[in-house]
C-alpha cells in the first residue's frame, strides 16, 4: 500500500542523490614561481573513462561526506596532487555556472604552497603545468557561445500536447569556455 511516509522516504531519496550527483567543485590554483603567480592546470589520465586527456583543474563530484563544495575541492586536490590538505589556502569562490549535462560546478580559486610536495595520482592526473597569470592578462581568451536547446523525438504525443513544434528550440542558456573567468579576475 502507498503512504505519504512511503513518498515522503522516496522523494528524500532522490532529492539527496540528485542533490549530490549534480554537483562538482574544482580549484583554480594558484602558486608562485620565482615571484612570479602561475595557474596550475592538470591533464587527465587517459585511463579516465570520461573525458580523458583534457585540460582542467583539480575538481570532482561532492560527495555525500563532504561538508560543502569548497571542501569538495580541497579534498579532490589533494586526491589528484597528492598535496596535505594544510597547504591549500581557498581565496574565494567563483560564480557557479552550470554545466552542459546539468551538473552544478562550483569554482573556488586558492593557493597552493609549493610543488616540492606534489606526488600525482597518476589513476587520474596524466601531468600538470602552469601559466603564468600575467600571460593571461596580455592574451584575452577567445569567447564562444554555444546554444542549448530541444528537440522533441519521433514518438512525442503532438496529438495531445499542442502547439509544439517537431524542430530544435533553442534555449537561452550560455556556455562560455572557463579560461575567460580569468578575466574577470586578473584583468580589466
Amino acid at each position: 500500500m502507498i503512504t505519504i511516509e512511503n513518498i515522503a522516504k522516496q522523494m528524500q531519496k532522490k532529492e539527496n542523490t540528485k542533490f549530490i550527483d549534480n554537483k562538482a567543485a574544482v580549484l583554480l590554483p594558484i602558486i608562485d614561481i620565482d615571484h612570479q603567480l602561475h595557474l596550475l592546470f592538470q591533464i587527465r589520465s587517459r585511463k579516465l573513462k570520461w573525458q580523458p586527456g583534457d585540460i582542467c583543474f583539480p575538481g570532482g563530484r561532492v560527495e555525500l561526506s563532504d561538508t560543502n563544495p569548497e571542501y569538495t575541492a580541497k579534498r579532490e586536490t589533494v586526491e589528484e596532487l597528492g598535496i596535505p590538505f594544510n597547504q591549500i589556502t581557498i581565496l574565494g569562490a567563483l560564480p557557479k555556472f552550470i554545466a552542459t549535462l546539468g551538473m552544478a560546478i562550483y569554482p573556488f580559486v586558492g593557493t597552493i604552497n609549493s610543488f616540492d610536495d606534489l606526488q600525482l595520482n597518476h589513476d587520474e592526473v596524466e601531468q600538470i603545468f602552469t601559466v603564468p597569470i600575467e600571460w593571461f592578462i596580455q592574451n584575452p581568451p577567445q569567447r564562444a557561445t554555444m546554444f542549448v536547446g530541444h528537440k522533441p523525438s519521433d514518438d512525442f504525443p503532438f496529438d495531445i500536447i499542442l502547439n509544439r513544434s517537431p524542430k530544435w528550440q533553442k534555449e537561452l542558456s550560455i556556455l562560455s569556455i572557463i579560461i575567460s573567468i580569468t578575466i574577470g579576475l586578473f584583468g580589466d
